[in-house]
């Protein structure tokens, strides 16, 4: 089989017949005619690759500028973009087509917000500009000039009492306070208690008076019964002892 290699004494005797140290046969190719790497080819012919990429732009649609700038010129593009936005695409259903061009129209509709956010900024900062002119012209700020005084015969600070002898924060009380003059709102305990005494007499009815009576006179009765029957008990005591 062709696959497999040969024994050891064939492969032997081959060798023995093509002999050792032998010049390269037309079959195999020289080093000048080897194949370079792709890698290498790159570095060498690095010019020949970069010329043949600019006529490969060039072909594209992009111009070279005199100060070796680049400009790309992407109107088949754009034109092409537009058209896939507008229309729908074959096999695309409604929901993608939607999906695609709310994606397109997104940096569109976002710009138009942040020119709207600025011009209301603008607007608002020119009214509070112009609220802060009409302010300043009818209501001027005050002078700073030190005012005169209305009432110069008055004095201008609080009296302080001066007191010969010192406050200490541990004296000892020789007599409790006396109030000769009681505060604003409180009233004497005698005129509290009349007050009283005459709301509750107005609260009461007549007949619970009497009821009240009533019950007064069975609790004497019966406190009166248990003292006499109290006292009896002592004095057989003392008579049995």
């Amino acid at each position: 089989m062709p696959h497999k290699r040969a024994k050891r004494s064939v492969r032997e005797q081959q060798r023995s017949q093509k002999g050792s140290d032998l010049a390269p046969s037309q079959l195999q190719l020289s080093l000048s005619q080897e194949a370079i790497p792709k890698s290498l080819s790159r570095v060498l012919n690095a010019a020949k690759v970069r010329e043949e990429w600019r006529k490969r732009k060039l072909e594209d649609g992009e111009t070279e500028e005199k100060n070796g700038t680049k400009k790309k010129q992407k109107l088949n593009e754009k034109t092409h973009s537009k058209t896939k936005t507008k229309s729908i695409m074959p096999g695309e259903s409604l929901q993608h087509y939607n999906k695609r061009v709310e994606t397109d129209m997104r940096p569109l509709v976002k710009s138009a917000v942040q020119s709207s956010k600025l011009a209301i900024r603008h607007a608002q900062r020119q009214e509070l500009a112009s609220k802060s002119k009409r302010d300043a012209v009818e209501h001027p700020m005050p002078s700073s000039e030190p005012r005169t005084a209305q009432h110069p015969g008055r004095p201008t600070e609080f009296q302080t009492l001066s007191t010969s002898t010192p406050r200490r924060l541990n004296d000892i009380a020789q007599s409790p306070p006396e109030f000769n003059h009681l505060p604003r709102g409180v009233e004497s305990s005698s005129k509290v208690s009349k007050t009283k005494v005459e709301q509750r007499d107005g609260v009461i009815s007549l007949a619970q008076k009497e009821m009240m009576k009533q019950e007064r006179e069975k609790a004497i009765a019966r406190y009166r019964e248990l003292r006499a029957y109290g006292k009896n008990d002592h004095i057989e005591e003392e008579a049995q002892d």
